[in-house]
Formats: C-alpha cells, structure tokens, sequence
C-alpha cells in the first residue's frame, strides 16, 4: 500500500526545485562558510605564496586603474616578466573588473563566496542529470562546494584553484554537447577560457582529464546509438572552439612555456589512510602543522547517502570515475601509479600535488549521494522502511552541511592576514626585493628582483637595485637620457647622443618590446635599444605578438559560436560536420599570424642556480675523474667538491654528468654528505633544476651545480656521496660501478671530501 511522504520532504522538494529559493540556501552556507575573509577583506595574506600571486593581481589592477592600460607586461616582479604569458596570474579573466571595482585585496574573499554558490549550483546541475529528483542533487551539492580545498586556496593565496569551482559546469556542457546542444558547446567553450584566464595551471588539465571521461560516457550511451558520428564531430568542433577561445592566454603561456620550461620532479604519494584523513578528518586552525587532516574536507555524511546508491543502476559510472580520481590522487603510492603514468604525458608532466584530485572525487561524490537520495525517494511511496531511512538520509545531509561549513570557516582560520601596507607614491625603480615580501614591494612602487616563481624567469644578471636612474646609456660618456613618463607598457626616454650608442632600461628583455628609434636588443637579457647619433625621444611600447594575435583568435571564436548558435536557433541541434568548419576558422587564423607575423622567440632559459651554463665540453682541470657507469645509461664523469666550505658555510658542489640512452622518468639523484654528527642530504631529482635524467641531451657533459650548507654541521671531516635512485615505484637505489668495474657498496660513489674547522663559542653562539 502505498504512504504518503512527510510534509516537510514536499517542502525541501520545492525548495531545491525554486532556483531562487536554492540560491538562498547556497548563499547562506557560503556566508557561513566564508564568514572569517569576508571580515579580513582588505588585508594582507602575509604567507609567502600569497605575497608572490596576489602581487600579480594588484599589479594588474594598478595597471588598469592608474594607467588605463591592459595589463600585458608587469616591471614589479622578477625584474619584469610578461603578465599575461605567466600561467599562474588570474589578470585575464572577468574578475579583473570586480578587483578594479572594490580593490585587489577587498574582492579576493568576495571570489571566494561567489565561487562556492557558483560551485554549489554546478555540482546540483550536474547532479539533477541522472537523479530523477531535485532533493537528491540539492542536498549532495555542498558537499563540493564547501570542500576544504577551497578554504586553503584562500588561506595560502591560491586564488587562481578556485577555477575547480568550474568543473561540475564543464562536465554539465560536455554531456549537453554530446546531445548536440549549443548551451552544452558555450559552457565547455566559456569554462575553460575563464578557468585558463583565472590562473588554471592546475584545473585545466585536471578538469580536461574528466571532460574527456565524461564525453565517453555520452557518447556509449544507448541514446546516442543512431547520432554517435555527430556527437564525436560536435565534441570535436567543441575541443577546437575550446583552443581558440583560449588563445588569447593559451599562445601567451606556451611562448613562455618555450623560453622558460617548467620542471616539476619528485614523486608525491599519498596512502588511502592519509586520503580519508584529508576528506573526512574535521580540520583545525593549526596552519601547515595541521598536516593533511581535512584540507580536502567533506566531512562523512555524504558516504552515507552514497552508500544508498548501490540501490541504483546509475551509480556505476560515478563510482569509476570516483575509483579513477582516487587512484590519481594517491599519485606514486599507488602500485601501479596512474598518476605516475599521466605524468609521462606532454604538459601534464609538470603536474604535482596529487591530491588536488579529490576535487573530482568529490564531484562524483555529489552525484552518487544524489543517486543514493533519489533511489530511497522512489521506495518510499511505497516501503514505509524507505520513507524513513530518506527522511533519515535528508536529516543527515543538512547537518552535514551544518558541520562542513564550520570546518570550511576553521582552514580559513590558518590565514595570516595582516594590516596591508600603505602606498607610497614616487617614481617606479627596481630593487632587490624579497620574493616572500612582494606585496610590500609594491606598495612602495619598486620592482621585486628577487623571484620565487614555479618556473625560471628569464631574469638578466645584469638587474641592479636602487640604481641613480632606470634608463641610462651604456656608455655615459656619449650623452644623457632622462625619463619623460613612464607606464608599465610603455616607456618614453629623451636621449641626446652625441654617436651611436645603446639605451639600457632596468627590466628584463622581452621580444614583445617595440621602439620607435633604432633596434630593441637584450643586453646581458636587459632591455636596450641601439640608437644613432643625435637628440630622440625614444618610446618603448610592449606589444606582443601572441597578446594581441591570440586576442584577435579568441574574438574570431567567439564570433564563430555566436553564429553557430544563430543558426542552430531554429532546429535546436547542432550539425557536426557544419560546426567543425566553423571551429576550424579560428585556428586557421592562428596558424597564418604565427606563419606571417615574424617576431624573435625568447631562447630557453636553461642554467644552474649560480649562473654557470650546463653544457661544457670538459670538466675543470681543479675536477676529480669519477667515471663511474650506472645500469642505466648514464655516466658520472667527474665531480669537484672544495676542501672546506666558504666564509658563509656553504659548500660548492659540482657534478659532471653524461646520458648516454634512455633513462626512467623516476630515475633521481642523490647526494649523501656524512661526517661527524647527523648526515645532510642535497638529493634532487633534475640536473642544474633544468633536465630530469630522462629529459637530458645524449652525449653532452652537463654541469650540476648545487650548495650544500654547514652552518650547523660539527667539525671534522667529511665525505660526499652521489648516487642514483628511483624517486617513485620501489624507491630503490640504481646500481652503480666504479671507474674500475667494480660495483659500488650500497650502490653510491665517494666523489670527495671536505673539512668543517672549529668554530670559536663567538661564532657558534646564538647572537
């Protein structure tokens, strides 16, 4: 027989099926949630990351406001670098405007509210898919929106992985895509242009992962049986509108991917036990000594509507999908790593941090909880058991909710903000800065040489602080120059030159530069300009081609939507075949500016950390021959260690290294220096910070410059030891042979020795 539901089951049905009404909810749990940077708006985030990335924001905003320019070339940080090409910025999506409006600090936490409604609606979309109900995907939803993870991109800085807010919406496109509907193409396309213009280093190609997952589920899928040629053409024309809607980031960040590529090591892994910690362990303000315990927080009532699930049938994709996510986010713990694997592929090599794949774990989380509440409603009309396990279930859910967003408001605790600095107006200079302390720098108006970004910035050796003048003649003898104006993306310098001579402007050199007199040219990687004899204003304006060339590709884009989706108004469904030649269009401008529109690449920025280059034709004649020969091939050929270490105690180490074939990914170095008291280690995975083992160039010798510090070690003497290991998988160490043939105890090579003298109690005392 059957029962009617409870009163209050009717309310919350309607309550999740009113999208006002669901607005509010959401509204108020990511007030609760983001309570504690809604009331520091305005401060400083004092942690060091958030010193460098929001630096970059305030520079924009500057840029914009004081300016009116775009925001394209930034002097404040690294001695200069090109905004708009430095993948971790956020200056390129819409939320410029809402940090020009109320100021970069002030709107960072109102982003943060506005990305966990946006996160919430998009999990409930996503989730109201397969969930025959409302109720189901309503209660799930906060779940990933107020996961933890987006609590620690606030409180270390991270704005730019609020992007992962975007994923439920991605995947929500992607399945109408597949359904030959514009809106699902319009999503995709605008979801990935926003997350790539936000800063998505990381959610781009994690999302794009599961993108792609989800685009093979629509198209297996039975209704799609007699329309499953169009639907792969949509979802291809879907991929290149994709690319050409970004290039207005995308041809920025792989001009400066070329020039300075990005090497991520190591071989991070996490075992299911810390996993559970991170998701289900209620998190404390500890700060970072709070270790992993709840920083991907989602609390534990979700496994239970889950666990209703297995009532369904369609629960068996999510749970993969959530099995996959997982997998990945173990990264080299898991035995057989695909995280490990995924690594060994173009651009996802540079991926770390595993567990940034919990975000879609939660995202499959949400789904199978809104699975497991429908499930329990289509029983209860008819099972009293059912109606009151939902009514349970139901109850569960909201104080889920009432735990996780307190746990959400106690990582957002572990923020460091404090007063910000006031600004100081006079005329912009370098100095040599503190890459932990930027935002201070920029308050006073002077460029940061010191740089902490992720990857090596083409900085000029040349970069000097708190020079008598920015821009001055390289031989002063030949004349004067002296500043007319200055603007971030343009320089105007009056020169009297008696001859021919070079104008040198303190910031680093960029192809992007153009001079209306003479040539631009790095010198010793500054920006200079040779010019000829007599009286200029020479103006220097920073136009790149891939700023301006990728804006007109993604405009085109843009167009070519709008037109498909003017054409399809009528008949609702997209036409693969016509949406692929439009889809094309703009790549195939792409192609033509790159081919027609000549400008000078950057060369790659490769070198150790003090400077020296890596390929050498010989090792120095003061270098000890090692010679010895690994079972992978690569040979250490020599090495030079000093007798003791310099005035500072630091210890100059030199490697002298030859790949001679290929060699595992996990293949790593390391550096054992033991002597009396507790043994140092200088382990690193890439030689010189530039080249894994796997990566170097064949039969070159390649310098492997690095230091090792003696402040605290006890005198006497001491041994180096190098050898090779594998950073993931077994961890074992590469057997090795001495210059003899013979193989080396515990698979390492003495390559010299050094002595720590006695310190005086003057020098060792504290001070």
């Amino acid at each position: 027989m059957a029962t009617r539901l409870p009163r209050l089951l009717f309310a919350a049905r309607r309550v999740s099926a009113s999208f006002g009404l669901r607005m509010l909810v959401f509204g108020a749990l990511a007030l609760w949630a983001s309570w504690t940077p809604l009331g520091q708006a305005g401060g400083l985030n004092d942690f060091r990351d958030s010193h460098l990335l929001h630096s970059y924001e305030e520079a924009a905003v500057r840029t914009l406001t004081h300016f009116g320019q775009v925001p394209l070339w930034n002097p404040w940080s690294c001695g200069g670098l090109y905004a708009l090409g430095n993948p971790q910025t956020r200056l390129a999506s819409p939320t410029l405007l809402l940090s020009a409006a109320v100021g970069a600090r002030r709107a960072e936490p109102l982003l943060l509210f506005a990305f966990l409604v946006v996160a919430m609606e998009g999990a409930f979309r996503y989730a109201r898919l397969r969930a025959r109900s409302t109720l189901g995907p309503f209660l799930a939803a906060p779940t990933f929106g107020l996961a933890g993870f987006f609590a620690i991109a606030w409180t270390l800085g991270w704005l730019n992985f609020l992007g992962f807010a975007l994923l439920p919406w991605l995947l929500l496109g992607t399945a109408h895509a597949v359904r030959g509907r514009i809106g699902g193409v319009a999503l995709v396309v605008g979801g990935f242009a926003w997350m790539l213009g936000f800063g998505g280093t990381y959610p781009v190609p994690l999302c794009a992962l599961f993108v792609v997952l989800e685009a093979l589920r629509g198209l297996f899928s039975r209704q799609l049986r007699a329309r499953r040629l169009n639907a792969l053409l949509v979802l291809a024309a879907t991929a290149l509108l994709t690319l050409g809607a970004c290039a207005f980031r995308l041809w920025p960040i792989l001009e400066t991917m070329q020039s300075a590529p990005r090497i991520m090591a190591g071989a991070p892994g996490h075992s299911l036990q810390t996993m559970a910690r991170m998701l289900v362990w209620f998190p404390s303000a500890a700060g970072s000594n709070g270790g992993p315990a709840g920083i991907v927080y989602v609390g534990p009532a979700i496994f239970v509507l889950v666990a209703a699930a297995g009532l369904t049938r369609r629960a068996a994709f999510p749970l993969v999908a959530a099995v996959l996510a997982g997998w990945l986010a173990a990264g080299h713990a898991a035995i057989p790593s695909l995280f490990g694997l995924m690594r060994e592929l173009p651009v996802l090599e540079t991926l770390r941090y595993p567990e940034r794949f919990l975000l879609p774990f939660s995202v499959y989380l949400c789904e199978l909880g809104a699975l497991g509440v429908t499930a329990l409603l289509a029983r209860a009309r008819q099972l009293r058991w059912a109606q009151r396990a939902v009514v349970a279930v139901c109850a569960l859910a909201v104080v889920g909710w009432a735990i996780q967003a307190p746990g959400f408001g106690m990582l957002s605790q572990r923020a460091m903000v404090v007063p910000a600095p006031t600004p100081v107006d006079q005329p912009f200079a370098q100095a040599r800065g503190n890459r932990w302390a930027q935002g201070y720098f920029l308050a006073l108006n002077r460029g940061s040489i010191a740089c902490g970004e992720a990857y090596p910035v083409p900085m000029s050796k040349a970069l000097r602080g708190e020079l008598p003048q920015e821009e001055a003649l390289e031989d002063w003898s030949a004349g004067a120059a002296l500043r007319r104006s200055w603007t971030p993306n343009r320089l105007d310098v009056e020169v009297d030159a008696k001859r021919p001579t070079v104008l040198r402007v303190n910031q680093n050199w960029h192809p992007g530069w153009k001079t209306s007199v003479g040539e631009v040219l790095s010198r010793d990687g500054l920006l200079a300009v040779s010019l000829p004899a007599g009286r200029h204003l020479v103006t220097l304006r920073f136009l790149p081609r891939s700023a301006l060339g990728g804006a007109a590709v993604s405009a085109l884009a843009a167009t070519c939507l709008a037109l498909l989706a003017w054409r399809t108004r009528r008949r609702g469904q997209l036409s693969g075949p016509e949406a692929c030649v439009w889809a094309l269009l703009p790549l195939a401008m792409w192609a033509l500016l790159a081919l027609l529109w000549h400008e000078r690449p950057a060369p790659p920025h490769r070198g150790n950390p003090d400077g020296t280059p890596i390929l050498v034709e010989t090792s120095p004649v003061d270098a000890s021959h090692v010679g010895a020969h690994f079972d992978v091939p690569v040979e250490l050929v020599a090495a030079r260690v000093p007798s003791a270490p310099d005035a500072r105690d630091i210890l100059p180490v030199e490697l002298y290294w030859r790949v001679t074939g290929g060699v595992p990914r996990s293949a790593s170095i390391f550096v054992h220096v033991t002597g009396p008291g507790k043994r140092k280690s200088a382990d690193h995975d890439a030689v010189a910070g530039s080249y894994l083992l796997a990566h170097a160039p064949r039969e070159q010798l390649l310098r492997d410059a690095f230091a090792v510090s003696t402040r605290d070690a006890e005198p006497g003497t001491w041994e180096v030891w190098v050898g090779l290991w594998h950073a993931s998988g077994d961890h074992s160490r590469i057997p090795v042979r001495d210059a003899g043939g013979t193989t080396a105890p515990e698979a390492r090579i003495r390559v010299g020795t050094f002595t720590v003298p006695a310190r005086s109690p003057a020098v060792m005392s504290p001070p």
